[in-house]
């Protein structure tokens, strides 16, 4: 509105410039006309028509000239229909009003011409990262399926497409539970996710496909939106059937490994009381001995077989999976007993000190006394023994304290020569010791690990302590 404006103030003044000249000039003829007239003088009648015909050519002249430059715009504006936006000339014998008008229109052509290149710029960065796009989702791996807030596929690639066996076309538009055969879970899994809008990361699914079911991890991403039709969800399957046979093929590996090492401590440690049961027993079979020589080959026998009893009952209780009773333990009382009952004996018998440092108002913890006490006793009895091998004064301290966490911590130190660091990762194998042949059987700490990690705890050995050993034990409040 106010372009037209514009342009009819301005073709107004042109016009009127033509006019005020027209008008200034009849006057001036007619006055000299009359004056002329009144003093007799003839005024041929061709001076009349040239004037007359000077101002009909004027008009004319202005008039063409007008119509001309109105369709070299016309012509301008066809053109730029047609995506020609080139600048357009009326010459110098257009008036200032249409001059005005082509430098507009000239003006508009190459602010349109900047704006439609932009324009195409853009939509070729566009075009340019669709596809770049396109090209990653299609060499994912996992099959990507994008569904809307009602469940149905807008979006899927090329894994997607081979898995469910649809042709991307016909799969966009689709319920996704129609075409993708999940177990009851996943589908439980699937529905509330997309319902409540929640993430899924990494949970473990069933697919059938065919005659054959095949394992997925599946990851889901909601598209969050203030608006129903605009919700939706990124989805990703992860083929982890190869993975799982692997898997399952390792662990089979492992535990025929974990066989063939029982084994193979079960005959290292029973080979030797055997042994030593067969050669007095051949000893008895002769007539030849004393009845003191008989007694003492008929004790041996005995202890030997005792150690056999001791070493099968320890693999019996290594190999229990009963479950531990739900009981709760005073562990600060449970280590004053079996620390005092342990210095009376052991300790004044190798001549170790045994000493506790506990930490006042420890709360109960989870587990049996007796499982506790097992594992307690066998930590107890290790260090004593390890100190008694180093060249100071040997000493054990007992402590307990919280840990941030909020478990109960059971600390078993002992000053002596410490664990080596190549050893610290095979002490609680079954059947592995550092001890002479007959002074143990490898079992402690390996039963001492079972029972702790029934009760939800776990037991180590402290690699950063250097002043001896330290086997950390931590267990669940009540």
């Amino acid at each position: 509105m106010e372009y037209d404006q514009f342009f009819r103030h301005h073709s107004s003044r042109g016009s009127t410039r033509w006019w005020v000249a027209l008008l200034a000039i009849a006057p001036l003829l007619l006055t000299v006309a009359y004056y002329l007239r009144t003093h007799a003088v003839r005024i041929p009648g061709v001076l009349v028509l040239v004037l007359l015909a000077t101002i009909v050519a004027a008009l004319l002249y202005r008039n063409l000239s007008q119509r001309r430059a109105l369709r070299v715009l016309h012509r301008g504006v066809l053109r730029a229909q047609e995506g020609d936006l080139h600048p357009v000339h009326f010459g110098h014998l257009a008036d200032s009003a249409m001059q005005r008008v082509a430098r507009d229109y000239n003006l508009l052509m190459a602010n349109l011409g900047s704006m439609f290149r932009e324009i195409e710029e853009c939509q070729n960065r566009t075009i340019s990262e669709r596809n770049r796009n396109d090209a990653i989702l299609h060499s994912l791996p996992g099959a990507l399926v994008c569904v809307d807030g009602d469940g149905r596929v807008t979006h899927s690639n090329r894994r997607a497409e081979h898995l469910v066996g649809v042709p991307g076309a016909e799969l966009v538009g689709r319920n996704l539970f129609e075409v993708l055969n999940v177990d009851e879970e996943g589908v439980v899994l699937l529905r509330d996710a997309l319902l409540y809008e929640r993430q899924v990361v990494n949970k473990e699914v069933s697919v059938r496909l065919g005659d054959a079911v095949r394992h997925f991890t599946l990851n889901l991403a909601p598209f969050g939106s203030p608006t129903r039709g605009a919700t939706g969800a990124a989805i990703v399957l992860q083929d982890i059937t190869d993975h799982k046979r692997l898997q399952e093929s390792a662990y089979t590996t492992e535990k025929l490994a974990a066989i063939g090492q029982l084994a193979a401590g079960v005959a290292h440690e029973l080979n030797t009381p055997l042994g030593n049961i067969i050669g007095y027993a051949r000893l008895l079979e002769e007539h030849e001995h004393s009845q003191e020589e008989l007694g003492d080959y008929s004790r041996i026998i005995s202890t030997e077989a005792k150690r056999c009893s001791r070493i099968v009952d320890n693999l019996l209780n290594y190999a229990r999976r009963d479950q531990c009773r739900p009981e709760n333990c005073s562990l600060n009382r449970l280590i004053e007993d079996v620390v005092e009952t342990v210095a009376n004996c052991q300790g004044r018998r190798y001549d170790v000190v045994i000493t506790t440092d506990l930490a006042a108002e420890l709360p109960l913890v989870q587990g049996e006394n007796g499982q506790i006490e097992i594992v307690l006793v066998n930590l107890l009895m290790n260090a004593i023994q390890a100190a008694c091998e180093g060249d100071r004064p040997a000493r054990v301290i007992v402590r307990t304290r919280t840990d941030p966490g909020g478990s109960v911590v059971m600390e078993v130190e002992d000053n002596g020569r410490g664990v080596p660091g190549d050893l610290q990762v095979r002490i609680f194998d079954p059947f592995f010791t550092t001890k002479e042949i007959g002074e143990g059987t490898g079992l402690g700490l390996s039963i001492s690990q079972m029972i702790v990690a029934r009760l939800g705890g776990n037991i180590k050995c402290d690699a950063s302590f250097k002043n001896g050993a330290r086997f950390v034990v931590k267990l669940l409040r009540a």
